[in-house]
C-alpha cells in the first residue's frame, strides 16, 4: 500500500561548491543552462519522489547560502529537519575542511540522517579517502556520495538514498 509522506533535508556547504546547481539537477533532471547566482540565505522548493516500495515522497529542500553570515540563521531552518547534505567541491581542498564548521553549527548530526557530498566529480579531483572517513566517523555521516550536476553522475541516486535511509531511520525510531 502506497503512503503519501513528506521529508525536510538541508544542504550546506561552502559558497560556490554546486549547491544549487545539485538541487536544480534533483528537480529538473538537467544541469542548469544559465549561470546560477549565489544563493542569498537560502532558497526552498519541494520535489515528489516515487519509492521502488510505491511510497510517494514530498522532499522540502533548503538549499543554503555558503557564506558565513547565513550560518546564523542556519540552526533556525534545520531544527526539524529529517536529512543533512554536507556539500565540497573536491577540487577545494578548503570547502570540504569549512564544512567541520557547518556541522557544529547544525548540532544535530545524532539526529537526522547525513549524507555528504562531493560535486563536481567531472572535475576528477578528490579529497583522501583516508579524510573522507576520518570525517564521516568524527561527524556521523551515513553515506558518501560523489556528484556531478553536468553529467547528472549520482543525483537522482543520491536523492532516493537519502530518503530511503530517512525513512527507515523514523521507522526504527518508532
Amino acid at each position: 500500500m502506497s503512503q503519501n509522506k513528506s521529508v525536510k533535508v538541508v544542504i550546506a556547504g561552502e559558497k560556490r561548491v554546486g549547491k544549487s546547481s545539485l538541487v536544480h539537477r534533483f528537480m529538473h533532471e538537467k544541469f542548469p543552462l544559465k549561470d546560477l547566482y549565489s544563493t542569498v540565505g537560502f532558497d526552498f522548493t519541494v520535489k515528489s519522489i516515487s519509492l521502488d516500495n510505491g511510497d510517494n515522497i514530498d522532499v522540502h529542500l533548503f538549499d543554503f547560502g555558503g557564506e558565513p553570515r547565513f550560518q546564523t540563521i542556519f540552526p533556525q531552518y534545520s531544527s526539524d529537519c529529517d536529512g543533512l547534505i554536507l556539500a565540497f567541491d573536491p577540487s577545494r581542498e578548503q570547502t570540504f575542511n569549512a564544512l567541520h564548521e557547518w556541522i557544529q553549527v547544525y548540532g544535530r548530526e545524532t539526529e537526522s540522517t547525513n549524507f555528504l557530498v562531493s560535486t563536481k566529480a567531472d572535475l576528477g579531483v578528490s579529497i583522501s579517502p583516508v579524510e573522507i572517513n576520518e570525517f564521516r566517523n568524527q561527524h556521523n555521516i551515513d553515506e558518501y556520495f560523489t556528484t556531478s550536476a553536468i553529467t547528472g553522475k549520482n543525483t537522482q541516486e543520491l536523492l532516493h538514498r537519502l530518503v530511503t535511509r530517512i525513512l527507515e531511520k523514523q521507522k526504527n525510531k518508532e
